[in-house]
């Protein structure tokens, strides 16, 4: 039913009463949402799954309890996102351990977590949102305990893939320097004809 009354200053009073608690109410919405959002974890499983396909190694502690250098193919498990990295694989369960990588929910964010021992804790070592922080964290990781006797950075595929596609981005960089300077020399071509022609126009006729 149509009601044609002018609004009382009371029934607008009402409204913006019911329009802040309604945006308080889509607002409690909203973060209960972004509180159960999955977290991403693409690129993190991605560096994994590439660099494990390469003939990089690491030092680690072996079945026997003893050092030994182990290829990543064999130290690197990627599975229902979450990410293992094993430093040690001893039949000693005490000091067998890996480092676990996996997106929390809870936390909004990417956990970083040693396991070592029969029936691990976790030992958190690095939380952040960022998926780049995370792989950087990684990458410092793996620095410490790369094997350069095995490990040769010229023989990686993905090394080789690297250089190509670094080589393209400088020749592009340079063919576009090149288009940007012949641009200008053009432009400067034209104005210095344009420039010519209107001298020309305005030089004045004798009268005869």
């Amino acid at each position: 039913m149509r009601n044609d009354k002018p609004v009382t200053p009371a029934v607008k009073y009402f409204f913006r009463r019911l329009e802040k608690r309604a945006a308080q109410i889509q607002q409690a919405l909203n973060e209960q949402e972004s509180e159960h959002q999955e977290v991403s974890f693409e690129e993190v499983e991605g560096f994994f799954r590439q660099i494990m396909t390469q003939n990089i190694f690491i030092h680690t502690v072996g079945l026997n309890g003893k050092h030994e250098s182990t290829i990543l193919s064999k130290a690197i498990f990627s599975m229902n996102r979450v990410v293992r990295v094993y430093y040690s694989t001893s039949f000693d369960e005490n000091q067998s351990g890996f480092i676990r990588l996996r997106p929390d929910v809870g936390l909004q964010s990417i956990v970083v977590e040693r396991m070592h021992g029969y029936r691990p804790t976790a030992d958190v070592l690095y939380v952040s949102r960022d998926q780049c922080h995370v792989i950087r964290f990684m990458i410092r990781w793996l620095l410490r305990r790369i094997d350069w006797d095995k490990t040769k950075l010229n023989n990686l595929d993905l090394y080789k893939r690297f250089l190509e596609d670094q080589q393209a981005e400088i020749e592009r960089k340079i063919a576009e320097a090149e288009a940007q300077r012949e641009a200008e020399e053009i432009q400067q071509a034209l104005e210095k004809h344009q420039a010519g022609f209107i001298r020309r126009r305005i030089v004045p006729t004798k009268i005869k």
